[in-house]
């Protein structure tokens, strides 16, 4: 499961290009479900879902990722994550950022809360008990508005810019390369068409101080992640999209009620 999350961190567009309204990105009552395996053998699963909410009179959006191990495999490497996420739809930028992680001996649990008028981003480590502010850029989001922001935004300009990414209370650069298109078999769906991509990254998330990760971005409107695959030394992980359920009238919704 980290290796699920970091793929979605090369979703992140920098720079000053003129503000947009990302409201369409979202989704409320979206669900996204995945499988995870290992050299083949299915060892955990993740869903995300997203719901509206409001808080201090703002209009919001609620990200919620859930992973964990199937029951049959907590002997081999136990997960159990919870990531949330706050965000403004309008905006893409994140209000705040709760991470509680489980993962076979490691553990991390923090929250920060972002000031985007102010540029700066306040990180809360509960297990160490401390509390540090980072300065951010505009247009700064982590992992998962990254993940929502791409849908609106086309593949030649995420591989052709660096991008600055929020993770653990500090600011990473991150490239994006274009590899190739592929059609990848997705349960329920048939063969979907995909771009093919490589994150470089400077920091430690998804396996990358370990191995190389590639995934699939659908071509299909709300540009789904379908498949993100990591070569490290214990062999090849995978995270295959299973299914998209909720409201709207795409094509994953359409050929989920041809079922």
């Amino acid at each position: 499961m980290k290796l699920f999350r970091t793929v979605l961190l090369c979703c992140a567009l920098a720079g000053s290009a003129p503000a947009k309204d990302y409201s369409s990105s979202f989704v409320p009552g979206e669900v996204s479900e995945y499988k995870v395996t290992w050299m083949g053998v299915p060892l955990a699963w993740s869903k995300t879902t997203t719901e509206a909410i409001t808080e201090d009179g703002r209009d919001l959006m609620r990200i919620r990722m859930v992973t964990q191990t199937y029951k049959a495999y907590t002997h081999i490497y136990k997960v159990d994550d919870i990531t949330e996420v706050i965000v403004d739809p309008k905006t893409a930028l994140p209000v705040r950022l709760d991470i509680i992680l489980n993962e076979g001996s490691r553990q991390k649990s923090n929250l920060t809360h972002f000031d985007h008028a102010n540029r700066t981003a306040t990180f809360y480590d509960r297990i160490a008990g401390t509390t540090n502010s980072v300065a951010i850029e505009k247009n700064t989001r982590e992992v998962m508005t990254f993940l929502y922001s791409m849908r609106q935004e086309k593949i030649d300009d995420l591989t052709s810019a660096v991008h600055t990414v929020y993770v653990d209370g500090k600011i990473h650069e991150m490239g994006v390369g274009l590899l190739k298109e592929k059609k990848i078999k997705l349960p329920g769906y048939g063969k979907v068409d995909c771009n093919v991509l490589e994150p470089i990254a400077e920091f430690d998330a998804l396996f990358l101080r370990e191995g190389k990760i590639f995934f699939w971005i659908s071509k299909q409107n709300r540009r789904m992640v379908t498949c993100v695959q990591a070569k490290v030394a214990v062999g090849k992980v995978s995270v295959k999209l299973q299914s998209v359920t909720g409201p709207g009238d795409d094509f994953w919704v359409k050929e989920k009620e041809k079922q």
